[in-house]
Order: structure tokens, then C-alpha cells, then sequence
């Protein structure tokens, strides 16, 4: 499958008109078909990109992008590189046993110590 039939497929799924507006926009970007062939890039982090980039102009809590900006920051998605653009992914690690079993013996210290703390409380009261 190529790029931009991935993409559509993914605009189409994401089923949100003003996504279809800015991939129509790309798709008449004929320079930009080779870019949308990049594994690393996709629709759904270009929306998310492009929030960003119109949550950091918002004034109490208001954005008001004009569409070729929009439009503009699309294609600096696609013709930059993830780490041009600081879209690098943060893998997250599973935790390894031993530190799961830390916390879960740390958590029952913690109870026992709060089931001790009302016990005394009753004793008092």
C-alpha cells in the first residue's frame, strides 16, 4: 500500500472534517507524495502536532489559526523529520518484577502501618 492510501485510510477512520480539509490540501502537494511514504509519519500525529503548535498561540484559551498556517505547519510535518520537529517518541518500559514487587510490599507496610494508626485511634477516643 502506498503512503497517501494509508493516510486516506487514516483520515477516514479518524472521521473528522477538519483533517479531511488539511489531507485534500496535501494531496494537491504533489512534492510532498514521496514524504508521505515515511513510516514515521502519520495522520494522527499530525493533528496532534498541529494542536500543539495552536494551543501554544492561544490568549485565554482561544486559538484562531488561519488555514493557510495550518496548512503550513502540515507540510513542515511531512517534510521534516520526526526529530527535526522534537516528535520523538518516549518508549515507556514495562516494569521489571522486582520493582513490582517493591512497591506491592511497600503498599502493605503502608496498610498495615494505617490499620495500626486506627486501631490506636480507637484505643484513645
Amino acid at each position: 500500500m502506498e503512503g497517501i492510501e494509508k493516510l486516506e485510510m487514516e483520515v477516514a477512520d479518524m472521521n473528522n472534517p477538519s483533517i479531511s480539509a488539511v489531507f485534500e490540501y496535501l494531496k494537491t502537494r504533489t512534492d510532498l507524495y514521496e514524504k508521505f511514504n515515511n513510516e514515521e509519519k502519520s495522520i494522527k500525529q499530525m493533528y496532534k502536532f498541529i494542536c500543539d503548535k495552536a494551543r501554544k498561540q492561544q490568549k485565554n484559551n482561544v486559538a484562531m489559526i488561519m488555514d493557510n498556517v495550518v496548512y503550513l505547519w502540515a507540510v513542515s510535518y511531512f517534510s521534516k523529520s520526526n526529530e527535526e520537529l522534537g516528535l520523538i517518541e518516549k518508549k515507556v518500559m514495562p516494569p521489571k518484577p522486582t520493582e513490582t514487587i517493591k512497591k506491592t510490599e511497600e503498599k502493605v507496610v503502608e496498610e498495615k502501618q494505617d490499620e495500626q494508626l486506627n486501631l490506636f485511634q480507637e484505643v484513645q477516643s
